[in-house]
């Protein structure tokens, strides 16, 4: 009994030793955003953001919070939120389907503003802020500097 406790002590940290070295989760680019809702008493625009990201672990991973900032050139338009975590595929770069809810301060002026950019430049618009991830039971955040639409 001895023995077979003692081998479980020596495989389990070579088993988990895979999540200790993260390599950085990058997102490729934004390739489309859809619109999906707009509540104007919680003062939220909700859309779908079609983005390429490339995972270089051998592992999945969950992105499990995204807390950015949406700016058009230096004017903030909106705090954006995750609202559903996604599995993204090991040692792959594919196509995923981030939904994001953004809260406006400014409403009326943000939200015409918003959508004049999405029908004409996106790539006007940036996004800034910190995104979570987690594998196994280790998690890390990332900074993101101003990804641009494209």
């Amino acid at each position: 009994m001895k023995k077979f406790l003692y081998i479980i002590l020596l495989i389990c940290p070579i088993l988990f030793s895979g999540c200790v070295g993260y390599q950085e989760i990058r997102v490729v680019k934004i390739k489309d955003v859809s619109y999906q809702d707009f509540d104007i008493r919680a003062r939220t625009l909700k859309l779908d953001i079609v983005a390429t990201v490339d995972n270089p672990n051998f592992y999945n991973v969950r992105l499990t919070n995204a807390d950015m900032v949406l700016r058009h050139n230096d004017r903030i338009l909106g705090n954006v939120t995750q609202l559903e975590k996604i599995e993204l595929e090991g040692k792959k770069e594919k196509d995923y389907t981030i939904r994001i809810a953004i809260e406006m301060k400014d409403v009326f002026s943000n939200v015409m503003g918003i959508y004049r950019l999405f029908t004409n430049s996106p790539k006007e618009l940036n996004l800034s802020g910190t995104v979570h991830v987690k594998a196994f039971m280790r998690s890390k955040t990332y900074q993101i500097d101003n990804l641009s639409f494209q």
